[in-house]
């Protein structure tokens, strides 16, 4: 496994009720298809998607350096929100997301940061481009739920639901 210490955060900058009522998978399968087709990637760029219903889908298998972020792939992962459309990076993550896709959001990290101890960053990609993506400040967000990646890795593994699936049964 190649060594990862960062997270970066990022919006697909679809508008809410884009795709409506599709399953994930098939949004997934549509930003693969942006990212191969129109940027000419060898794949999708993020590793991790959350949808508006706080579903958690895999991109890019986590083995494979991202295209998520120039500069800033090597040793990070990347996660998408859907949403995010008309966003700045001023805006609360409540403005553009859903409740569900921060729970969702906040318990990914946290078990990333358990499986990958070494993680001890999690930033916006705004943080690295001029851009409003993820169309929210990351470390104020993640501050107000009581977290910094400087914090030691939670001691708990997270079980069952998505994780078995992500992650490997766990």
């Amino acid at each position: 496994m190649r060594p990862i210490d960062h997270i970066i955060i990022h919006c697909t900058a679809t508008p809410a009720e884009w795709w409506g009522k599709a399953k994930t998978s098939a949004k997934v399968a549509e930003v693969r298809r942006w990212h191969k087709e129109q940027r000419g990637w060898s794949d999708i760029g993020y590793h991790y998607l959350i949808d508006r219903d706080g579903t958690v889908a895999i991109g890019r298998p986590l083995e494979r350096t991202g295209a998520h972020t120039r500069g800033h792939n090597t040793g990070s992962i990347g996660i998408a929100l859907f949403g995010g459309h008309g966003s700045a990076e001023t805006d609360a993550f409540a403005e553009n997301f859903t409740a569900a896709q921060d729970a969702a959001l906040i318990a990914l990290i946290e078990e990333l940061r358990v499986r990958y101890p070494a993680i001890k960053r999690v930033s916006g990609h705004n943080e690295f481009a001029a851009k409003a993506c993820p169309g929210f400040n990351v470390p104020k967000w993640y501050a107000a739920h009581g977290k910094t990646a400087a914090q030691p890795a939670p001691k708990r593994e997270m079980s069952g639901g998505i994780f078995s699936k992500l992650f490997g049964g766990k």
